[in-house]
């Protein structure tokens, strides 16, 4: 983890999200650490199909601090632009760790009353909710619970480490080599509306499927511990997301697999 007086160049991924073979949205997230600050933003850009059915534009930033129990958020901001409107949230934690909201459309009767129960207190954020996982060691992997507030809703993250597993590439997938399998559920909290409750007791949501592998780096941040395949039940069926980079700064982090990984993909027809 990065330590006080140290920066790094900002970590850089790219994941691609699909279905049925075709492509539904890019997104790009940055990690930036300076002293005991990081920066996490994210952008997503809907593509294809799914550009012409949803048309979709999103973006998310965290800016805190890295302390003794780990990341900690202090704003977080998260913006989304798709065919139903625009969406704006922002949150900031005050002195007494209770987050103080602003959002547009306003937050729901219920969703309101979550932040004023002080469920929300002592949360992360989405965005920070990830770091906790790329900052573990590999070893722990796909066991950690993270409480999270996404200015709305309270929910729990819950990890379950299934097995190792070698993943080859072949058609959208770009990562070769070694990974943890692993399933996240979305356990909720606080804040979710009676119609959700409702749909979820008709149709239950499934656990994501999650493989993480290791990507070895100098620097005060270490290694880092990433997802490079997700598998994901929709209501338009299964979609993947796949790691099609890793940048520090400028340099591409590269396992030697990810190098042969890169090479089959770039000698084969695209998806």
């Amino acid at each position: 983890m990065p330590t006080a007086a140290m920066a790094t160049a900002p970590i850089e991924l790219v994941y691609e999200f699909y279905a049925a073979g075709l492509q539904l949205a890019t997104i790009r997230t940055t990690a930036t650490f300076t002293g005991d600050s990081y920066t996490i933003s994210s952008k997503g850009q809907s593509s294809g199909i799914a550009d012409t059915l949803v048309r979709a534009r999103f973006e998310s930033e965290v800016t805190g601090t890295l302390e003794a129990q780990g990341p900690r958020p202090h704003t977080f901001r998260n913006f989304s632009d798709t065919r139903w409107g625009v969406r704006e949230l922002k949150m900031t934690l005050g002195e007494d760790g209770v987050f103080a909201v602003s959002a547009d459309p306003e937050l729901e009767p219920g969703q309101a009353a979550a932040l004023r129960s002080g469920m929300a207190t002592g949360t992360i954020d989405p965005l920070t909710a990830t770091l906790y996982s790329a900052l573990s060691p590999m070893d722990a992997a796909c066991t950690e619970k993270q409480k999270v507030f996404d200015g709305r809703r309270v929910f729990t993250l819950a990890y379950s480490r299934l097995g190792t597993e070698v993943l080859e590439p072949g058609n959208a997938a770009v990562f070769a080599g070694e990974t943890v399998k692993c399933h996240l559920k979305y356990l909720p909290l606080a804040g979710q509306s009676r119609e959700w409750k409702l749909e979820q007791a008709r149709n239950p949501t499934q656990p994501i499927s999650i493989w993480m592998a290791a990507f070895d780096r100098t620097g005060p941040v270490g290694g880092v511990v990433l997802p490079v395949r997700m598998q994901i039940a929709t209501d338009w069926g299964t979609a993947f997301a796949h790691l099609q980079s890793v940048k520090i700064g400028d340099t591409p982090i590269m396992q030697a697999s990810i190098d042969a990984a890169q090479q089959a993909v770039s000698a084969s027809p695209a998806p």
